[in-house]
């Protein structure tokens, strides 16, 4: 018997296997799942009913009360309902005396197992093994118990033969028959938490998961698009490879450092796509732990913020940058000027707003419509913009009118105000060039004010205004287009402004004129003078260059001014040249650090010897040494051209500069001219002494000259003596003086006898 029925549940289980196959047929529709697993139990019934073992006419012994107690507990009233409809039709087909008990028996299975399921939904019972077997014990122990009350021939045999069977094998069917069924439904809803994730891991968002050593595990396809990383090529490798660079490694210590603590670090990061670009994101990353607290997973989700960032900043230049010229508008001009206000009171060194005004802007768009207008105004923003410096801001404030905000000016309010107005002079030179606009060239000046601060003394508002007050008034000015807030600033600037236009009146007039100062060897005889510009001015006199010498540099003056004294130095060589005593006598002339690098500078200065007939081996040039550091290779292709028609070179104020072997081996030098700062702490600085020595031994070594300016002293004369020094300038032979003083000085020292010093 017990064999028999181990054999029977077997084959009842064999066909409850279709119930799988049935679950994932129907699994995205649950009802009809229900429905078929329903006629798939109740056929399982008939058929175990049909195999049945027939203890009396009409009586059957089956596994039918498992099939229907389990299907009533995992699948429901529904399951259960049809099973067991077609379980109670077969058997009433059957028929015979057992025929009532056997009805009854496929009420209670139902029963039981709806009742059952009932308490395990309110967890008042379990789905273990446990549970499983007392639930089919009872559930048995029920049906023999019922068999027992029924009018069966012979019945105590009857329930001696079936009863210990019913009870050692019936609850293990049910436990097999339960699990499987349960174990059927467990994998179907896995492969469904399954089936959801991997369609949540299919999200917008760039998904990566990496273990606990941050070794890449997984990746979605979001991540692919983000980073052009594909799932083979990233898979086994550390999550560090997405590194930008960006960041410093505290932030990467601090990130992890909260991942372990918190289980969750979330900010914005710059990461590296595959093609080297760097894209900014925002990264959540999630720590995994296992039930004892170990991190063993990391879980961590992207977003590509570039577009973002983009829409970010273009709402930005909309909001604070000017839509036609893309300068900074008001906003973000009023936001600078107080950052740099802010700035100038740590620092106490003085800030400018300068407010520039075209002229006669309206008459443009008068003339030539709104359009050109546009494009001038476009231009002059391009060079207000390409002549800022870094750390200055040019900002366009309405129509025609722009503020420019210089900042780190100087701690002196005199020096921040030049600096200012030189800044402010060759905005407005750049200004007053012309603008070619297809096939017009239009030229449009500007009026500039200028207002200086240091401290929150006036608010922003109150600068800009300061500035605007200041340009009008420039503008009511016919001649002075840069003016400044502050009258005692106005004074000087006017001042300037003044001295510059009466250098250039002076320029025509040709009031610049040579001053000679001697030059002797060391034997006292005059080998020639250097030419230093005095200018005979009308009204105050012979002026000194301390005067009129900074100006003229600002001003872009300094070259003509240089030009004369070359062409009246070449004059006065060839004029000298006609007289014996003097043919021998050489001229000396400095050049200002802009004029040997014009273009036209060679072609000019030949030009004067040629129309003068001067030596050209009797002019020698002075130049600084920084002057030379601004373009090394162009002074000496300069210099060499200049040399092959006989002129020759002097290095002014050697020893003061970066004086290097390597320049003074590469330039087409005669003379090396020691600093007057040198000579004057002789004999008692032994540090001046050194350095004279050295320069003396180099320019021996080199087969150079050797001049020392600022001789004063007899002492200082015999000093340089001693350290064969063999030229000399300074007041110890003369001071700078007008030719015919200089003629009188050479006829009293004639060159053929040596220099007597005075008594």
């Amino acid at each position: 018997m017990i064999i028999h029925l181990v054999e029977h549940s077997a084959l009842l289980l064999a066909l409850c296997w279709l119930m799988t196959l049935n679950s994932r047929y129907w699994e995205h529709h649950d009802n009809a799942a229900k429905l078929v697993s329903g006629v798939l139990l109740g056929i399982a019934c008939v058929v175990g009913m049909s195999i049945a073992i027939e203890l009396e006419a009409g009586w059957v012994f089956d596994a039918r009360s498992v099939i229907l107690s389990v299907a009533a507990f995992v699948g429901g009233p529904l399951v259960a309902g049809i099973a067991g409809v077609i379980a109670a039709g077969y058997r009433i087909w059957l028929g015979g005396a057992g025929m009532g008990g056997g009805l009854a028996v496929i009420a209670f299975s139902v029963l039981f197992g709806l009742a059952y399921r009932y308490l395990q939904q309110r967890d008042q019972v379990g789905k273990g093994i446990v549970s499983l077997f007392c639930f089919g014990f009872l559930v048995h122990t029920a049906l023999l118990l019922h068999f027992s009350l029924l009018p069966i021939p012979n019945r105590p045999s009857l329930a001696l033969e079936i009863g210990l069977p019913m009870l050692l094998v019936m609850p293990l069917a049910t436990v097999c028959l339960g699990w499987m069924l349960e174990d059927i439904k467990r994998r179907i809803q896995d492969e469904r938490e399954l089936r959801i994730a991997a369609t949540a891991f299919e999200v917008r968002q760039g998904l990566l998961v990496a273990d606990a050593h941050n070794r890449i595990l997984r990746i979605n396809q979001t991540f692919t698009d983000i980073t052009g990383y594909k799932s083979a090529e990233v898979v086994g490798r550390e999550a560090s490879l997405l590194r930008s660079g960006r960041h410093e490694a505290s932030f990467y210590q601090a990130m992890w450092q909260q991942l372990v603590e918190a289980g969750r670090w979330q900010g914005e990061i710059w990461s590296r796509r595959k093609n080297g670009d760097v894209y900014p994101g925002w990264l959540s990353i999630s720590a995994v732990r296992s039930p004892q607290g170990q991190i063993t997973h990391y879980v961590s989700s992207m977003e590509d913020l570039s577009e973002r960032k983009a829409s970010e900043e273009r709402i930005r230049d909309l909001a604070f940058f000017d839509a036609l010229t893309g300068l900074p508008n008001r906003s973000l001009l009023l936001e600078r000027i107080q950052r740099v206000m802010d700035t100038a009171s740590r620092s106490g060194r003085y800030g400018a707003v300068l407010f520039l005004d075209l002229n006669s802007f309206k008459s443009i768009n008068d003339l030539h419509g709104h359009h050109t207008g546009d494009q001038l105004l476009c231009l002059v923003a391009k060079r207000l913009n390409d002549a800022m410096y870094t750390s200055d801001t040019v900002a366009r404030l309405s129509a025609d009118e722009f503020v420019i905000v210089i900042e780190n000016l100087s701690t002196d309010h005199q020096h921040a105000a030049d600096r200012a107005e030189q800044y402010a002079r060759r905005i407005h030179q750049l200004l007053s060039k012309p603008y070619t606009i297809g096939l017009l060239e239009l030229r449009r000046g500007a009026s500039l004010g200028i207002t200086l601060f240091k401290d929150g003394a006036y608010s922003v508002d109150e600068l800009i205004q300061h500035a605007e007050l200041a340009m009008q008034q420039s503008k009511s000015s016919f001649e002075e287009k840069i003016r400044f807030f502050d009258p005692t600033m106005q004074e000087a600037v006017s001042k300037r402004l003044l001295l510059e236009e009466d250098i250039r009146r002076g320029l025509q007039a040709e009031e610049f004129i040579p001053y000679f100062q001697p030059q002797l060897n060391d034997i006292g005889q005059a080998t020639g003078a250097e030419v230093l510009a005095r200018w005979a001015h009308p009204q105050h006199g012979v002026l000194a260059p301390g005067v009129f010498i900074e100006v003229a540099e600002q001003a872009g003056l300094i070259e003509q001014i240089d030009l004369q004294m070359l062409r009246q130095a070449c004059q006065q060589l060839a004029a000298w040249q006609r007289e014996p005593d003097t043919a021998a006598l050489t001229l000396a002339v400095n050049l200002s650090a802009r004029l040997l690098y014009l273009p036209n500078f060679v072609a000019t200065l030949l030009e004067f010897l040629t129309q003068s007939g001067a030596d050209p081996y009797r002019l020698k040039l002075e130049l600084t040494e920084t002057m030379l550091l601004d373009d090394m290779s162009a002074a000496i292709a300069r210099m060499h051209e200049l040399r092959e028609h006989g002129i020759r070179f002097s290095i002014d104020d050697f020893g003061t500069g970066y004086s290097s072997l390597s320049y003074l081996q590469k330039l087409p030098l005669d003379q090396l001219k020691i600093d007057q700062s040198f000579v004057r702490e002789l004999p008692e600085n032994s540090s001046s002494l050194a350095i004279i020595k050295a320069i003396c031994a180099l320019a021996d070594s080199l087969q150079l000259e050797v001049i020392a300016e600022g001789v004063e002293t007899e002492q200082q004369y015999h000093e340089l003596l001693d350290l064969d020094c063999r030229y000399f300038q300074g007041y110890l032979f003369g001071r700078p003086m007008p030719l015919a003083e200089f003629s009188h000085w050479l006829r009293a020292n004639q060159t053929t006898r040596p220099f007597r010093f005075p008594l």
